[in-house]
């Protein structure tokens, strides 16, 4: 872990579970696990001499893009922090979220750093253009494959996707951050990952959908879908999210 981390740690969190990586001034990441689940921790420091009225102090702000589940546990976060999640169906978190809506673009600022944030029907992208990283949530891993939000039939992933594959095209890229998996500062590679969750999404409708349209059974169904799940991400997560995906997408259309 950096020594001049702005992540505090609370001391009863081990030292050497995850790292923190310090991406720029004030520009934080934490990764852990495998494969890696990455949050991107976005400081504000309390500016200006402290107050001589009596008020409460200038404090640091805080955010926080995909916390981990234990947040309160592990890190000290102090009152000014936000949580925004990239997943729509990331755990439930006691932090206060940052407010978007579906189809929107909303641009912030935290401290030195600028957001746009993109709000999807079932996700969320964070775009800093000014030091090229984009926060892809679900989409470009190479540990996993993207995870169908409930009810959906992979329509608005596959937007994301094409949003995702502009942001890439258009704008200098410094690093690319999945949810889960590798993050990768290479366009080309890139953009293979975000095609290949592309081919994976119209592979699965193509196989699924007329399937569970003529009431075959899940059993059939999912040994059928199994050939689409790319070979290069057989991993335990990408089988589970597959699994998932193949019974959401069958009830969605039958």
């Amino acid at each position: 872990m950096s020594p001049i981390s702005s992540i505090q740690l609370n001391l009863s969190s081990p030292a050497d579970k995850g790292r923190i990586t310090q991406l720029y001034r004030y520009l934080e990441l934490f990764s852990e696990g495998d494969p890696l689940r990455h949050s991107l921790f976005v400081f504000a420091p309390a500016t200006g001499p402290l107050p001589v009225d009596g008020s409460a102090p200038n404090e640091d702000q805080l955010l926080i893009i995909d916390p981990p589940a234990d947040i309160n546990d592990r890190f000290r976060v102090g009152n000014q922090v936000a949580a925004l999640f990239t997943s729509s169906y990331a755990a439930p978190t006691s932090l206060p979220l940052l407010q978007t809506m579906p189809g929107g673009v909303a641009h912030i600022r935290i401290g030195n750093h600028f957001l746009d944030v993109y709000s999807q029907r079932h996700g969320t992208i964070v775009h800093l253009p000014a030091v090229g990283i984009i926060c892809g949530g679900e989409f470009g891993s190479d540990g996993t494959v993207p995870r169908l939000a409930a009810g959906s039939d992979g329509t608005d992933e596959l937007d994301t996707l094409r949003l995702l594959a502009r942001l890439v095209k258009q704008h200098r890229l410094s690093l690319y951050i999945p949810r889960s998996g590798n993050e990768i500062a290479d366009k080309v590679v890139v953009m293979e990952r975000l095609a290949s969750d592309v081919a994976y999404l119209h592979g699965l409708r193509r196989v699924v959908t007329p399937l569970a349209q003529r009431y075959e059974s899940m059993e059939a169904i999912s040994d059928l879908a199994e050939s689409v799940l790319p070979r290069e991400r057989r991993t335990p997560a990408a089988k589970a999210a597959h699994e998932s995906n193949v019974n959401s997408l069958a009830q969605s259309v039958r």
